[in-house]
């Protein structure tokens, strides 16, 4: 059966996927093409066609959410139907499995040096590395947890894999501008003379772009320096997290009043933070290099973070809406700001400690490593419990009552 009544907020919603999935199908053509031509030049092209892959498994994934987004706009009843998340606990064992061989198939193919076996086989190992561990944490979280209407479950999916992205690329690109041009101005009135000397440094690199030697000679006395290091940390540990947890749950936001309950937010802020982590980690991890295992990894790990904050940001959204809990919000907000932010510190700082024997401070290495590498651990292994744990607390409070969703 079918309703004629006319549905914005799904009309919207499928504007607005189509256009990214046109968007997507393009860049990955682009990079598709830019891969082969790579190819047959006999330089590298694995990285270029990992991030076709990328783009393109995004692309798919945003056609199957139209779908589901169609049949609400088409008043299909089934379009209220709840999503049964096809989530079993031997999946677990067998994703961890796949992950392992493909970092070990995918390890000997980029350290190998053969050109074609990466650009073969890397892309789609890439895909199994990422996107399994986000899928088994979003499984683990939300099992057994209400998420209906199955269509409001895949509009918040679709939302959270383009337009939040899209918000929060501009919001971090526009607050980065603003700190170089504080600094640029800072310099230039309280230092001159060092802005000068890095004005020259800036023109003799503008003659050789791509000489990499040049540029760590050049900039390591600055990129050792306390307070570059400083500002930088603090603008992944502070202002990245505060951008991103207000946006990653965007499409909640949207659907906040449609909400039934608490652990409808919480399984909702867990499908937004899924969906961002996939976008941001398979497009962070397209390289081609050696060290495409150790990049790869390091991402995989990033899944559980986004979604952990975001069923707690979905969480608070929803007790706003629903009971009027402003204060829960503010408290979640303020919880998923410290976890991103410590977590980024750490990982930013393993970041300035690798760069250590290449900048003159190699002692860097041993010194602060193994604490940062430690930090990030026992952040996964925490982060893991709380999610175990609110799954089933989730539970127990929709367990009293059923509640039945409003209309949508």
């Amino acid at each position: 059966m079918q309703s004629n009544k006319t549905h914005w907020a799904s009309i919207l919603t499928l504007a607005v996927l189509s256009f990214g999935v046109l968007f997507l199908f393009l860049v990955a053509a682009a990079f598709g093409v830019a891969s082969l031509i790579s190819l047959f030049a006999e330089v590298s092209a694995a990285g270029e066609m990992i991030a076709a892959f990328a783009f393109g498994f995004d692309a798919l994934l945003l056609l199957v959410c139209i779908w589901f987004v169609y049949q609400k706009m088409t008043g299909w009843d089934v379009a209220e139907l709840p999503f049964i998340v096809p989530f079993a606990w031997w999946q677990v064992a067998a994703g961890a499995g796949v992950v392992f061989f493909s970092i070990l198939a995918g390890g000997f193919a980029a350290v190998s040096g053969i050109n074609w076996l990466g650009w073969l086989i890397l892309p789609l190992l890439t895909l199994f590395v990422i996107a399994i561990p986000i899928w088994l944490v979003f499984g683990i979280g939300s099992n057994g947890l209400d998420t209906r209407p199955r269509w409001r479950f895949f509009a918040v999916f679709g939302l959270s894999l383009t337009l939040a992205p899209a918000v929060m690329i501009a919001l971090e690109l526009m607050a980065a501008i603003m700190v170089l041009v504080g600094g640029v101005v800072y310099l230039a009135s309280a230092q001159p003379d060092l802005f000068l000397e890095i004005s020259n440094v800036m023109e003799r690199l503008a003659v050789q772009p791509e000489n990499q030697e040049l540029f760590l000679q050049t900039f390591a006395p600055y990129l050792s320096n306390p307070w570059v290091i400083a500002v930088g940390i603090g603008y992944i540990a502070i202002i990245v997290p505060l951008i991103e947890e207000l946006f990653k749950p965007l499409a909640l936001w949207l659907f906040g009043g449609k909400l039934t309950s608490p652990a409808q937010g919480f399984v909702l802020g867990m499908l937004s933070g899924a969906a961002f982590s996939i976008f941001e980690s398979l497009n962070a991890s397209a390289d081609g290099s050696a060290a495409w295992a150790l990049i790869v990894s390091a991402r995989a790990g990033t899944g559980i973070l986004h979604i952990v904050t975001s069923g707690l940001m979905g969480w608070g959204i929803a007790s706003a809406f629903i009971e009027k809990r402003y204060g829960r919000l503010a408290a979640c907000y303020g919880t998923a700001v410290l976890l991103h932010g410590v977590w980024n510190a750490a990982a930013g700082g393993l970041g300035v400690v690798g760069m250590g024997e290449m900048i003159g401070r190699p002692e860097w290495l041993f010194a602060f490593a193994p604490a940062l590498f430690c930090c990030l651990i026992v952040m996964g292994i925490g982060m893991f419990v709380v999610l175990v744990a609110s799954n089933r607390k989730m539970k127990k409070l929709e367990a009293p009552s059923q509640v039945e969703p409003s209309a949508t």
